[in-house]
């Protein structure tokens, strides 16, 4: 496989390290560009809030006292708060999910459109605000318009 990247003098070494990355396939998810985009869209509305995002809880077992695991999906999706400032709205998400836009980690949030209940408004957010210290609001990189289906 051949890599090349460009080099911009304001960009750290870190940072083109953490886009290489990336770029290699690091593992993050769906990659959100053009109409793969609006396919992730459809998607994640088709598997609706309930099937988003699934989590694992502990329950009593009866075998000796050893705990099983459980599936149970969460009613709302979630995003991490910086991700969540970084879309400008407190509302909730119908769903969330984690992948890669132009080579940068980020989340593609789904929220309901504001004036018009037959259209969902995507944006993508830059993650880097996750590991950020301290914290800080996610960067915004795109946001778009769909049909809701």
């Amino acid at each position: 496989m051949f890599l090349q990247s460009t080099h911009d003098s304001s960009e750290s070494a870190s940072e083109t390290a953490r886009k290489a990355s990336v770029s290699a396939g690091a593992g993050d998810g769906q990659v959100f560009t053009g109409a793969a985009l609006e396919q992730r869209v459809e998607a994640l509305l088709t598997a609706g809030p309930a099937q988003a995002e699934p989590r694992m809880e502990k329950g009593p077992s009866e075998d000796l006292g050893a705990s099983t695991v459980t599936p149970k999906a969460t009613a709302i999706a979630r995003a991490p708060a910086c991700i969540q400032q970084g879309t400008g709205r407190s509302d909730a998400p119908i769903a969330v999910e984690r992948g890669i836009f132009e080579g940068v980690r980020a989340y593609l949030v789904v929220m309901p459109h504001s004036t018009d209940s037959s259209r969902v408004q995507a944006y993508v957010v830059d993650a880097a605000c996750v590991d950020a210290q301290p914290a800080s609001t996610g960067k915004l990189l795109l946001t778009q318009t769909y049909p809701r289906h």
